[in-house]
């Protein structure tokens, strides 16, 4: 009997349970992990364990990434990516320029737009936002826009930084939704690995497929600026209607 051994992470075919249709490929995880428990009671003679049974069999995959489809994500939440337009949040710091005036790159929807004065670093707000005029400015607490425009009145410092804050609807927009009452549903999972032959050092194909794998609700997304984002993924692995959890072939 030859002997194997393992040092691959495997690539994952994920179906949707409900409909079969795939739902997305996986050959960039970094570790997939498959842990099986199961629970056992004794029956004790004079004071010893003397009868045991077992029952409860459970499993877990575990999939760790550092580079990732944004459909984990989504199938972490139990959402869809959708694709369409949406309103997007900006901020940009502008100028006051020799007209008294500053250009915005984008184009703000309708009473979204915010201005402040901001210090030296760009960052510290001084004051109050002014006040959105709908004529020319009739103070420095006022400003008026008109498309990507914003008119300041005429006492202000040419040179002056201001964050401007606005909304701006953009296309092509894919998004998901993280709700309350809605949760993952469950995948079919495929992985193919290679294992290496000790004897012949030949690789060598295995394919794993869990039959009813729902990742867990609970997860961390840690955005840092020393070390990459790693998404964590825990399945759990639940039978079939032949009470099967997994099944591991060797090509």
């Amino acid at each position: 009997m030859a002997t194997y051994g393992i040092k691959d992470c495997a690539n994952l075919q994920i179906f949707e349970l409900a409909t079969g249709k795939p739902f997305l490929y996986s050959d960039y995880a970094n570790v997939s992990t498959n842990e099986w428990t199961s629970e056992r009671v004794f029956a004790t003679a004079k004071g010893s364990n003397a009868i045991a049974w077992d029952y409860n069999k459970a499993g877990t995959l575990t999939v760790e990434l550092e580079t990732f489809d944004l459909k984990w994500l989504a199938m972490l939440s139990g959402s869809d990516i959708v694709s369409g337009e949406k309103p997007i949040q900006r901020r940009e710091v502008v100028f006051v320029e020799g007209g008294k005036t500053a250009t915005i790159k984008g184009t703000p929807l309708e009473g979204s737009v915010q201005v402040v004065a901001v210090g030296s670093d760009l960052l510290e707000q001084i004051g109050e936002p002014l006040t959105e005029g709908s004529d020319s400015p009739s103070s420095s607490k006022e400003f008026t826009i008109s498309g990507s425009t914003i008119t300041f009145h005429s006492d202000a410092v040419v040179g002056a930084p201001y964050a401007v804050y606005y909304i701006e609807n953009v296309s092509d927009v894919r998004s998901f939704t993280i709700n309350a009452n809605v949760f993952p549903k469950a995948f079919r999972i495929v992985g193919d690995i290679m294992i290496r032959e000790k004897e012949t050092g030949v690789d060598k194909f295995a394919q794993i497929e869990y039959f009813n794998a729902r990742p867990q609700g609970n997860f961390t997304v840690t955005m840092s600026a020393n070390e990459p984002t790693n998404l964590s993924i825990v399945f759990d692995l639940s039978p079939d209607k032949a009470n099967n959890l997994a099944e591991y072939n060797f090509i």
